[in-house]
């Protein structure tokens, strides 16, 4: 496993535009180590709160690959490590509404509450009592209309981190609470998860690699603001007025509406938020390494409600366009970084600021 060492020269390197190395984003220890010390320690996204409104009902995902469910009891929001104490199957599936949380392996039995009710043929074993084997509690929070977990019991509440995000994202003029989940697909890559983010994280590249989006968002430096927090990152931008106008060179989507800003944040380590200018819209991004070179995760698209049908479609086929130009780009970086040569790469400070600040945060988590 490769050691993480002399953290202050790779912050110092960091301070002056240099890359991480390029061993960070292809070596399988760096990866378990981030499962680790990162997306362990991490508030991480399980789904909408409006998945949550009743009792019983139930979503599932993943914290630093442990599986977690969320399920609404008599108390509230709970969360539980989704593996059942016998032999560690998963207990639920997806997400629904169910009145007990029963593992279909050998149906061991829990209440809503994690507690385990019935173990078939356990009256017949010596020394086995049910009240010894609970699901095991897992911390869960709300940001906005979202639901988060983390596996690291003394995590401070998620508003502590990311509340201020909140704020920025209503001066787009666009009401959280009022949102509605349209869709939600996973999706794969073949590129580090910090490769993505990196790309995620700049619009230097814009004018070169997304026509379309420099259509639609000034993407001119001095117009296009990006803005380090000290557990997230900010863009924000403004639509062209060509755009609002419909003179634009290239097919964009109708930018006129109520949101007047772009805006897209990086609350760390892996969820993004983008907001659009137009009608009341909002996607989401989860990001998780899949392997050293190779990336897996889903998107969650958001309308207001009575948003036109397809005008919603044309923002999400707009979306997907962007995307696909940026898979290309992080591909090529991760076939790059594959060959380690150079070792160590070169940023821009004021144009790419975002992308140290990112890094910094990778360095800090893994040498603690």
């Amino acid at each position: 496993m490769q050691t993480i060492k002399r953290a202050s020269d790779l912050l110092e390197a960091l301070d002056r535009g240099e890359s991480l190395p390029a061993s960070w984003y292809t070596d399988p220890s760096i990866t378990e180590q981030e499962i680790q010390k990162i997306f362990r320690k991490t508030w991480q996204y399980m789904g909408p709160l409006q998945q949550l409104k009743d009792l019983g009902d139930f979503i599932t995902g993943y914290v630093g690959e442990i599986p977690v469910v969320v399920i609404r009891n008599q108390n509230g929001l709970e969360g539980f490590v989704n593996v059942c104490r016998h032999r560690r199957h998963e207990v639920m599936k997806g997400c629904g509404n169910s009145k007990i949380m029963q593992c279909r392996y050998h149906a061991w039995t829990y209440d809503l509450t994690g507690q385990l009710k019935a173990a078939p043929r356990s009256d017949r074993e010596p020394n086995f009592c049910l009240d010894d084997y609970p699901l095991l509690s897992i911390k869960v929070d709300t940001l906005g209309p979202w639901v988060f977990a983390n596996a690291d019991e003394n995590a401070k509440p998620i508003a502590e981190y990311y509340g201020k995000a909140l704020e920025i994202m209503k001066e787009s003029g666009l009401d959280l609470d009022s949102l509605e989940l349209w869709g939600r697909g996973d999706w794969e890559s073949e590129a580090n998860w910090k490769t993505m983010l990196e790309n995620y994280l700049e619009c230097y590249h814009c004018a070169v690699a997304h026509p379309g989006f420099s259509a639609a968002i000034d993407v001119d430096q001095d117009s296009y603001k990006l803005t380090p927090y000290e557990w997230f990152s900010s863009q924000v931008g403004h639509v062209r007025e060509s755009a609002l106008e419909g003179n634009s060179k290239v097919k964009i989507y109708d930018a006129k509406g109520s949101v007047k800003q772009a805006q897209y944040h990086l609350l760390w380590p892996n969820f993004t938020i983008n907001i659009n200018p137009g009608f009341p819209n909002l996607s989401i991004d989860v990001w998780c390494p899949n392997g050293p070179n190779k990336s897996k995760g889903f998107s969650e698209q958001y309308f207001g409600p009575g948003v036109d049908k397809k005008w919603a479609e044309e923002l999400i086929e707009f979306n997907v366009e962007v995307g696909l130009e940026d898979d290309v780009l992080t591909n090529s970086v991760q076939r790059g970084l594959i060959g380690g040569i150079p070792a160590v790469g070169r940023f821009l400070t004021t144009s790419e600021g975002l992308c140290g600040h990112f890094q910094k945060l990778v360095v800090k988590a893994l040498s603690d």
